[in-house]
């Protein structure tokens, strides 16, 4: 250590390491820290002294703690023994402080417990794939003309064939359609079920656990499929496992495919879901255009076989869209970027190209939120200790007198700490496998804790110590310090820094509390600003019924059949759902278009009712008519028509995958995605009804009934299918769930923090009532009303809250900003936010503190000065 002395490490970590670590190893271990320590002070001291707090916290293990033995002379078993004992009598000599403490406790560890496991479930979605950390993806960036970046996980398939023949260190590379849902079996078995086209070598990489089957040669044959447990049980009965293996199933009507594999389903902990695996190779060899380097086809995977190369990957296969396009009318201003896969799910936003948060925005903000309120806890607890030290003035000055250290004092306390949060959390284990059901169904998951994981253990371990240290610290410091005499005659009066102290904990409590419930009247605010804007588009009453069979190709059977519902206003086509979108172009021309520059589109192939069923509205031109051929006519929105640049787009020629045609329109700009994203440029065309997907369904009327009418129509079409079926305004909502679960999520913690403040607050202004109560008395003597003692003992904690509500609005309107900020449309921050927030904090508190204000204001002064 004599080359560390000149270093001043951070006294209370060290001090905790010097208490707990084993002498023959402190000098190594300490020397060690401090080389460390410097190292970091040359880049930012406070990081530097917050790692040097982990890394000794860390420590605080087995192997490194001393020997009983060696502690023997600050604490043994019969000293432990007393310790427990005291805690106990005091408890029960105070149970209103006792029930405050361990209430607290019991629902900010509770409370922590919940969202933890929320967060735990979030960041281990995609960790259970044996090859996860070698797993990789590629993305397409796509140039705009205005300088903006989309991306998409749509790459052309000569990308991946490059990948295995040119690059050695690949070392195997998967392709992966997106989601399609298809009918699958026959006759009254048919069903429709959510599935992908996959390569080989997507099963090889990716764990997926086969029950019947190999996977390692499942699409050896492009006529294969591999299907879920779930679908196996559903297609072949109970008794699938010796039906299964060998047998045929029907695809869309259209192919007959040989089962060769049964995977188990997959579980929440992935984020990629189908019930069913198709080879690929089928697909690509019906699809020419797949083999387009113009053309976005499947997502791709691959494995390095040196994770080393990974730079020099990335390098190398930026450009490799534009050295292979050159001239290709149907390739933009495209380079292809990677990333790891398990990182995917929550980091899924890019910004201009470049990957900016997901999912693990919200991820901290609930983490964040669980480790205020375990503090708020904590502060709780610490506070009424404090505030009652008076009453134990004594017992620590005989202590003293009797030879205690006060060091073996403040252990004292922390060994009641430490009892109170152990059986705090015990009681919180029982109340979080209470609230586990309810809790699962409003975030949608199925948490639980496993107590047969080691991890599981050292959780509740370090959360009982963390909880422990931080709300017996003061009290532990604090306490022992008394003067012997004073405390003997019991003349211990609170210090002014320790009363200081104890409004600042106050004033942190609340100015959380309020802050949580900024936050989450921000989130409510934009959430209800996205579900209720005006998306451009009539999307009530409005359904999309996926067309399976071959029912896109008797589109105007279908179609004079439902109008024929009274209730059935408007019926039309599309190649999918208009307000969640992602086919698009890069072929686009037209006149004045400079060829070096890149343009995405996305295309919707509709029919003639496209436009009056979504009530979409036209700015110029028409709308598609039954009355004209409009085959090769297109209707742009304005976004198109300003990237496009002309001051009148109508009789305007444009085309894209090689069909020529005019404009004839142009519609008001409608969302075609969540509120995350600008509106992108769009094409409307009808050159093919029978490529729809699904028909949109307008309804005015009695919408159950309607439905049921519409099904049988339906079924009779098609009656070998399942009615597979979802309203447009129920999935727009369902495109915000993350927003809304952390909303839900928001709002019940942050009612629970102003619970745990609340109890704290009503438990200090019990006590100080109770300092106070000849005080009350005399004044009531001397003609003092009720309301007048109100004022008096309120006025102090209600001053404490307001400055509460001034702390907490900078980094409120700091935080709400920052989070708004991930909408390409948001709200305002209304100043009403703040103030309503306050004002319910402050409401709250004000009746915590009145209630037992109104209790002593209303005591009869004889029984509180009769021994005077």
């Amino acid at each position: 250590m004599s080359d560390h002395k000149k270093i001043s490490l951070p006294a209370l970590p060290l001090k905790f390491l010097r208490l707990f670590c084993k002498p023959r190893m402190l000098e190594d271990v300490e020397g060690d820290l401090a080389e460390l320590y410097e190292r970091r002070l040359e880049k930012k001291k406070i990081k530097a002294q917050l790692l040097f707090m982990l890394d000794v916290l860390l420590l605080f293990r087995p192997g490194m703690i001393k020997n009983i033995e060696i502690t023997q002379r600050l604490i043994n078993y019969a000293m432990l023994n007393n310790y427990l004992k005291i805690a106990r009598r005091n408890a029960l000599r105070y149970k209103g402080f006792t029930l405050l403490n361990l209430l607290g406790l019991v629902v900010g560890i509770a409370s922590s417990i919940l969202i933890l496991l929320w967060v735990n479930d979030e960041v281990t979605i995609d960790k259970f794939h044996t090859n996860g950390d070698k797993i990789y993806q590629l993305f397409r960036n796509m140039r705009q003309s205005n300088g903006m970046v989309q991306t998409t996980n749509t790459i052309p398939k000569p990308a991946a064939d490059l990948m295995k023949d040119e690059y050695p260190e690949i070392d195997q590379v998967a392709l992966l359609s997106r989601a399609v849902r298809y009918d699958i079996g026959e006759g009254e078995g048919m069903t429709t079920e959510a599935g992908r086209m996959a390569s080989q070598e997507f099963l090889n990489i990716f764990s997926l656990n086969f029950l019947v089957g190999d996977k390692q040669t499942a699409f050896v044959d492009q006529s294969s499929i591999v299907i879920s447990k779930s679908l196996a049980i559903k297609k072949f009965g109970e008794n699938w496992k010796n039906e299964v293996s060998g047998s045929t199933i029907k695809l869309e009507d259209d192919y007959t495919l040989t089962v060769k594999g049964v995977f188990e389903d997959m579980g929440t902990d992935s984020s990629l879901d189908f019930e069913w695996l198709a080879s690929a190779q089928a697909f690509i060899s019906e699809n020419d255009w797949v083999n387009d380097w113009g053309n976005g086809s499947f997502s791709v995977y691959f494995t390095l076989n040196d994770p080393l190369k990974l730079e020099n990957f990335k390098k190398r296969i930026f450009n490799e869209i534009k050295d292979h396009s050159k001239g290709n009318n149907n390739a933009g201003d495209e380079t292809l970027i990677v990333h790891k896969f398990q990182d995917y799910y929550l980091y899924s936003n890019f910004e201009n190209g470049v990957i900016d948060g997901g999912r693990i925005d919200y991820v901290r903000i609930m983490t964040i939120v669980a480790i205020f309120i375990l503090i708020v806890a904590c502060v709780n607890f610490m506070n009424l200790a404090t505030a009652r030290s008076g009453r134990r003035s004594k017992e620590i000055g005989l202590r003293k007198v009797m030879g205690a250290q006060r060091t073996s004092i403040g252990i004292q306390f922390y060994v009641e700490a430490l009892t109170f949060t152990t059986i705090s959390v015990l009681l919180s284990i029982v109340v979080v496998l209470l609230l586990l059901p309810f809790y699962n169904d409003l975030v949608n998951k199925s948490l639980a804790i496993d107590f047969t994981q080691l991890q599981t253990w050292y959780f509740l371990f370090g959360i009982t110590l963390v909880t422990a240290l931080l709300s017996g610290s003061y009290p532990a410091l604090l306490l022992p310090g008394l003067n012997i005499i004073e405390s003997l005659k019991g003349l211990i009066k609170q210090s002014s820094a320790s009363s200081y102290f104890r409004k600042g904990l106050v004033v942190f409590q609340f100015a959380i509390s309020t802050l949580l419930i900024i936050g989450t009247s921000v989130v409510y605010k934009q959430i209800d600003f996205v579900l209720n804007k005006d998306l451009g588009v009539d999307r009530e009453n409005l359904v999309a019924v996926y067309m399976g069979g071959d029912l896109s190709d008797r589109l105007d059977t279908y179609k004079n059949e439902l109008k024929k519902i009274p209730e059935v206003k408007h019926v039309t086509a599309a190649s999918g759902n208009p307000i969640d979108y992602g086919r698009s172009t890069s072929s686009a021309s037209w006149t004045g278009k400079s060829p070096s520059e890149g343009y995405e589109i996305n295309v919707i192939l509709s029919d003639e009712d496209f436009i009056e069923t979504m009530g979409i509205e036209m700015v110029a031109g028409r709308a598609f008519s039954n009355q004209l051929t409009d085959s090769t006519n297109f209707i742009i929105n304005e976004v198109a028509a300003e990237l496009m640049g002309f001051d009148d787009p109508i009789d305007k020629d444009l085309s894209f995958w090689g069909i020529n045609g005019k404009i004839v329109g142009v519609a008001k700009n409608f969302h075609m995605r969540n509120m995350h994203e600008p509106i992108a440029p769009l094409i409307i065309s009808c050159i093919d009804p029978s490529s729809a997907h699904l028909s949109l369904i307008k309804i005015k009327g009695n919408v159950g009934e309607t439905l049921s009418e519409i099904e049988q129509v339906t079924r009779t079409l098609n009656p070998s299918a399942d009615f597979d079926y979802e309203f447009i305004s129920e999935a727009y909502d369902a495109s915000y769930e993350s927003e809304l679960t952390v909303s839900k999520l928001a709002n019940i913690f942050s009612v629970i923090a102003i619970f745990i403040s609340c109890l704290g607050l009503f438990g200090l202004s019990a006590y100080t009532i109770e300092r106070r109560s000849r005080e009350i008395g005399v004044r009531k003597v001397h003609g003092a009303s009720i309301a007048q003692i109100l004022v008096l003992l309120s006025k102090d904690y209600s001053k404490l809250m307001l400055i509460a509500f001034v702390l907490s609005i900078p980094f409120g309107y700091y935080y709400g900003t920052q989070w708004l900020e991930n909408f390409e449309f948001q709200t305002t921050l209304d100043p009403l936010v703040f103030i309503a927030s306050g004002l319910i904090t402050f409401v709250i508190g004000v009746l915590t503190v009145s209630f037992k204000s109104f209790q002593a204001a209303k005591t009869n002064p004889v029984n509180v000065l009769k021994d005077e």
